[in-house]
This record gives structure tokens, sequence and C-alpha cells, in this order.
């Protein structure tokens, strides 16, 4: 970590030293810190976070008002945070926890559905038994798959 994110993080924790918990947890304010650090690290190698320094300066000046006071500065802050989510993930392989385990259980629950819709059209005497069956398979066997590879991705400490 930086000088300059080091700087800016202080500053966060000192203006935010009064407000309550439960609204920094829900402004995503520790994920704003660490997309900090991460932006400083890259900013040498990305021209995307060398322009997120400025934002980033501007708002952690007026972070205090984005948490406490809706407005004009809070819409900003979220689109920052949101900005930087984004590139994190497609430019850097950043992901949430749990990304891969929740995208692939969807995609299974849906090819196991079709699977089993055109099972139940064929085999009419045992199409429910054989729709529920594809149903249950392609959402466990999915999600199994998801969750190997956000096991590798946390092991290669590239969690958001």
């Amino acid at each position: 970590m930086g000088l300059w994110a080091e700087l800016i993080i202080s500053k966060i924790d000192v203006d935010l030293e009064k407000s309550r918990e439960k609204d920094i947890r829900f402004f995503r304010v520790e994920e704003f810190k660490r997309n900090i650090t991460r932006v400083d690290d890259f900013s040498t190698s990305c021209p995307f976070c060398l322009k997120q320094k400025i934002d980033i300066a501007e708002i952690s000046a007026k972070i205090e008002e984005a948490i406490e006071v809706p407005g004009n500065s809070r819409r900003n802050y979220d689109r920052l945070i949101s900005r930087l989510a984004r590139h994190m993930q497609k430019e850097h392989g950043f992901y949430a926890p749990f990304y891969f385990s929740y995208l692939y259980a969807f995609i299974g629950i849906l090819a196991g559905a079709v699977i089993g819709f055109i099972l139940y059209k064929l085999f009419s005497g045992h199409g429910q038994s054989l729709f529920s069956a594809c149903f249950v398979i392609g959402i466990i066997t999915a999600y199994f798959a998801g969750s190997r590879k956000d096991n590798k991705i946390r092991t290669a400490n590239k969690i958001m």
C-alpha cells in the first residue's frame, strides 16, 4: 500500500469516526478502502486507475457528507464504488465472494429446467420426476463447479 492510499484511508477513518457502524457497512466503506489500496497499487500500470485517483480524492474529502446526508455527494459516492468494483472485476480479476457459485447455480437452474422440460415432453409418464431430477442435478453440479472456481479465486487472494 502506497503513501497516497494510506493518507486517504486514514482521512476516511478520521471523518467517519462518529458515523454509525450500520451506515458504514451499508455504504460499503470497507470495500471502498480496499479498492483505494488496489487503485494505488495498479495506478502505475493502469490508466483508468490513475484517473480514478482524482475522483477518489474528491469523494474522500466529502465522505462524511456522502454517508450522512442524502444528495449529490452520496450519488457520486455510489457511482464511484460501482465503477471501481466493475473495473476491478473486468480488468484486474477481483470478484465478490461466491460470485461464481451464484452465477453457475443460476445457469444450472436454467439448464436443468430446459433439459427437464424436454424430458418431460418426451417421456410424459415419468415427466415430473425427470424434470425434478434434472433441475436438482443441474443446480447441484453447477453450484459445485462455481464453488471450485471461487476457491481458486480465494487462494489467489482476488476477493473483492
